[in-house]
């Protein structure tokens, strides 16, 4: 059985607008500890340089001992290199890696080929996923520009955040200190606080 305090897991976002805690209950329920979970904002297809929480747990894991777990291979990774070169740590390393249903576990034995080429094969898939979903995006920008939709953010009015009964109540709440603009931004759903600042900015025009 393996040993529950070196069983760790892999949850990745593209971006921290995402929700991981699926991902998080997904390993929890596979037998990883929640503070064994290494949690990334990052693309799939970023190099291993740049894949700092994975780096930190590199260097944690023990060779012959440890299981690292994620619930699909895009979690892991999107670009078959960088797949790749985390087999290669797993294996050189005589780690347990666990996607999915497949293990590919290198503590006793060398790594099991039809495992080992499944993998990669899914990282081929994986990318070539990522790079149909960018395709149709951009091929969905086109159109719409074709057919004369204005892309952007949108353009926001005085007239707007006059009549927004939202913005309205956090706006007077953060004039009287009640909430800060973080807050405020929070609240309003914006990206960042330079929205809720454009957005302050246009309804305090006195023009």
């Amino acid at each position: 059985m393996d040993d529950v305090n070196e069983t760790y897991g892999i949850a990745r976002c593209s971006t921290n607008k995402q929700d991981v805690q699926y991902e998080i209950t997904e390993l929890v329920k596979r037998g990883v500890p929640k503070e064994n979970i290494f949690i990334e904002y990052i693309t799939g297809k970023a190099d291993l340089s740049n894949r700092t929480e994975l780096d930190k747990l590199f260097k944690i894991v023990k060779p012959g001992i440890s299981k690292i777990v994620a619930t699909d291979i895009t979690r892991v990774a999107r670009n078959p290199k960088t797949f790749y070169e985390i087999m290669e740590f797993v294996e050189n390393n005589k780690l347990c890696l666990e996607i999915g249903t497949l293990k590919a576990d290198c503590r006793n034995d060398e790594l099991d080929i039809m495992t080992s080429t499944m993998l990669q094969v899914l990282s081929i898939f994986a990318s070539f996923d990522l790079k149909m979903k960018v395709f149709q995006i951009k091929l969905g920008l086109k159109n719409a520009v074709a057919k004369g939709t204005r892309l952007g953010r949108p353009i926001i009015t005085k007239k707007d955040l006059e009549n927004n009964p939202k913005f309205l109540k956090y706006y007077y709440q953060m004039k009287n200190k009640q909430i800060t603009v973080v807050e405020m931004t929070r609240l309003l759903n914006l990206s960042s606080r330079s929205s809720t600042y454009r957005w302050l900015k246009i309804f305090e025009d006195k023009n």
